[in-house]
């Protein structure tokens, strides 16, 4: 009787296990027949299957809630929100695929995504009669401020309503760098959603606003190496710091407003390089065949440092900066007087600094 009841107990504790599972059913059509699906984390794929009969099948168990991409080969991925014990079904024959778990988080998904849809249809059919009504660019946007509003709301509202679960924090991952543009404000709603802190794009954003945040008008430089046009080792030190204003422009060959900016510097350069000014051209996010060919079509003469991408600094990181052209005026000593400047006012203010 003894061994018949120690026989029995890891039975239930399996059966215990097993019923913690989370399990993933979908379907597919013939086309996706023979397919490999995989459900990855980031680019780790952590489980796979194939395509038999239209059916495939995933079973596993989490610590707590997480979510996985579905993806089927080299096809288009979904979201797919897990926590032990769900039942999910995926229809891939559905465009988006459908993807449903009886009141889950991935139903809660679906309805914002869903509304946001909806919203966006009502809006672009807006934005078209507008357009035939011969109403300019900055019209339209005032006239659609309040289903702008609306929309960012549906966000918002979703946002909150899973702020406990992992669909809170993707929703909020999808919409930061839009919705949230200093640190305090994102800040103040990652504290507010539970598993804001494991998304990786998060914090990276947040990343970079405490690299703006400390690097913003009034604080000392940050330097950073790259390399001269010739290839010898170069620091931004080297030229900020040492008694001169420097204008640096943070550039790339293929940026079009980039481009647009080389003459406002060229003419700069041109008229005050000299014991208290000069520019510094720093190329970012390029190839370096590129960068060399964009010195010479474009007439660039002022000083250049090239950062590659898989440099040990990344300038742009350290200025917590998100697009190009940024174009800094670094004062004598170092300290950062101001930022984003671009076209005529860059000029008038930076004559006027030295004017001073």
């Amino acid at each position: 009787m003894k061994r018949l009841m120690l026989l029995a107990i890891p039975a239930m504790l399996l059966a215990s296990c097993n019923s913690h599972e989370y399990k993933i059913t979908g379907k597919a059509g013939e086309d996706m027949e023979g397919k490999l699906v995989r459900l990855k984390n980031d680019t780790i794929t952590v489980d796979s299957c194939t395509i038999t009969n239209g059916a495939f099948t995933f079973k596993g168990s989490v610590n707590d809630q997480t979510m996985y991409m579905l993806a089927v080969e080299q096809g288009a991925e979904f979201p797919v929100f897990i926590e032990n014990g769900a039942k999910i079904n995926v229809d891939l024959n559905e465009s988006p695929a459908s993807i449903k778990d009886n009141g889950g988080m991935n139903d809660s998904y679906a309805d914002v995504i869903n509304a946001v849809n909806e919203a966006g249809e009502a809006l672009n059919e807006r934005v078209e009669k507008l357009i035939k009504a011969g109403v300019p660019y900055t019209g339209i946007q005032d006239s659609l401020a309040s289903e702008l509003d609306a929309l960012k709301n549906i966000y918002r509202d979703g946002i909150s309503a899973n702020k406990g679960n992992y669909v809170g924090a993707f929703l909020l991952n999808m919409v930061a760098r839009e919705f949230y543009q200093e640190l305090g404000s994102l800040d103040s709603v990652m504290a507010e959603v539970k598993y804001a802190v494991e998304m990786k794009q998060l914090q990276a954003l947040r990343k970079t606003y405490e690299s703006a945040e400390s690097t913003k008008e009034g604080r000392m430089f940050v330097d950073f190496t790259g390399q001269s046009v010739d290839g010898t080792s170069s620091k931004l030190s080297d030229y900020v710091g040492k008694g001169k204003f420097v204008l640096v422009d943070f550039w790339a060959s293929w940026c079009g407003p980039c481009k647009r900016e080389i003459p406002n510097l060229l003419d700069l350069y041109s008229r005050f390089n000299g014991e208290n000014f000069t520019v510094l051209g720093v190329n970012v996010w390029d190839a370096e065949s590129r960068f060399k060919a964009a010195l010479e079509s474009e007439g660039i003469t002022y000083p250049q440092i090239f950062v590659p991408r898989d440099n040990e600094d990344d300038a742009t990181e350290l200025y917590g900066i998100q697009g190009i052209p940024q174009i800094i005026l670094f004062g004598p000593d170092g300290t950062i007087v101001k930022r984003d400047l671009r076209g005529e006012e860059m000029k008038e203010f930076v004559a006027g600094q030295l004017q001073k």
